[in-house]
């Protein structure tokens, strides 16, 4: 079977047959799943991502269709995956904002000095990961995080493309998120 080719295994794929779709993911899994790492920085997000590609891809057998190659196809599920990664890792990062920055504002009362106590806590690893990143990561991050600037503004203020800020950014973010879990 591993002889056959990809839209001879797919039509296979489409008629149920799971050892098609298997010899599909070793041809191209490993492949994928070095350029899912590579912009996730994080092997168990990258395995998950690969994980909902194949899944995607089985359960959308029926409606895809093959010309010559599957890749074509995986690679663009895989960087799809990876945008709507990076997109829900920054809600995350939003939303843990928006939970700590008033929680450091707030007066401290007996009933919460152990969520302020994590609060700190959880502050001050955030801001030695952040001191330990690349200067440019490092601005790119505090330029997004806490001056608030756009892309654009941070790719003219540091001097670098517009795709080094946000690689930058997403990079940081990753680094951040293997530190919170």
């Amino acid at each position: 079977m591993k002889e056959l080719s990809d839209r001879d295994l797919f039509n296979l794929v489409k008629e149920g047959n799971t050892q098609a779709f298997s010899v599909l993911f070793d041809r191209y899994g490993d492949t994928l799943l070095r350029f899912v790492l590579v912009r996730t920085d994080s092997i168990t997000d990258a395995e998950d991502i690969l994980q909902d590609v194949f899944t995607s891809l089985w359960n959308r057998r029926d409606r895809i269709e093959v010309e010559d190659s599957i890749y074509p196809y995986l690679f663009k599920a895989a960087k799809y995956e990876v945008i709507d990664w990076i997109a829900r890792d920054q809600k995350r990062i939003i939303h843990f904002e928006r939970l700590v920055l008033p929680l450091e504002n707030e007066p401290v009362g007996p009933s919460d000095s152990d969520e302020r106590l994590m609060v700190k806590e959880l502050s001050f690893l955030l801001d030695n990961e952040i001191a330990k990143m690349p200067i440019t990561m490092q601005s790119a991050f505090n330029l997004s995080r806490i001056e608030g600037l756009s892309v654009k503004e941070i790719a003219f203020r540091l001097s670098i493309s517009e795709q080094t800020v946000k690689n930058n950014i997403s990079l940081a973010l990753s680094r951040l998120r293997v530190k919170v879990k």
